[in-house]
């Protein structure tokens, strides 16, 4: 549920990377193309809609402007807007991540009027949700107009969290976001807009964030923290 082509960067010279799953709460080493897979996650059972496809699409324009960020060149326009649209796909699915497995009785009234019991999964969720989630959508906030700027840091994690708005309680909607920041990789930090204050606790937010992923390199992450944390989130 957090794309492989991104979280590769995080990968030693086996394509091993540590994971810690706070919603099973266990932590693990393994290959960065299957740790944070769930088969069939976003296939809707009921709406008929290919959303799985739509990621996809997603991720093979986002992805190679991730890359490009890396090697320390500019974006084109064209660019920044896919990978907006990466980031907030990002964000999207790291909001449901904990929820592949929930299912939702419903009663779904067909076009001749008749009604059946069906159970909706998460891919019909998500769908019928995406127009109310709170808060500003990063593709409405302007973003590839704000400053771009890569901060080198020390061996940061990420996870399906990874995508985080920081700005003031005081204001609403777009005008409440000063920066957003995404890590490129573990020693890259995009900052989009402001920067951020000094003394930010910058790891313990993005681990507050994430739902179920939190990926580092190998001998990055404690790995027993994952059953620490789904332990106090479960109280």
């Amino acid at each position: 549920m957090v794309s492989s082509g991104y979280i590769s960067a995080w990968a030693d010279d086996k394509n091993v990377i540590a994971v810690l799953d706070l919603e099973k709460g266990i932590g693990y080493h393994k290959s960065y193309k299957k740790a944070t897979v769930v088969n069939y996650v976003y296939e809707p059972a009921l709406l008929s809609y290919d959303l799985e496809g739509r990621y996809a699409r997603i991720e093979s324009a986002g992805i190679p402007a991730i890359r490009k960020m890396r090697e320390g060149l500019e974006l084109t326009v064209g660019e920044r807007t896919r990978l907006v649209e990466f980031l907030e796909m990002h964000r999207y699915r790291g909001r449901y991540s904990d929820r592949a497995e929930v299912r939702v009785p419903a009663v779904a009234v067909m076009t001749d009027g008749s009604a059946n019991d069906v159970e909706l999964r998460l891919g019909d969720m998500m769908l019928l949700t995406q127009n109310q989630e709170p808060g500003p959508r990063l593709t409405d906030l302007g973003l590839d107009q704000l400053d771009w700027t890569v901060w080198e840091v020390d061996d940061i994690p990420t996870g399906d969290g990874a995508v985080m708005l920081w700005g003031s309680s005081s204001e609403t909607g777009a005008n409440s976001v000063s920066v957003v920041t995404f890590p490129l990789s573990p020693t890259q930090l995009l900052l989009i807009g402001d920067e951020l204050p000094n003394g930010v606790p910058f790891r313990t937010r993005l681990a507050m964030n994430c739902q179920r992923w939190i990926v580092g390199k190998t001998g990055s992450l404690n790995l027993e923290q994952a059953a620490v944390i789904a332990a106090r989130r479960a109280t």
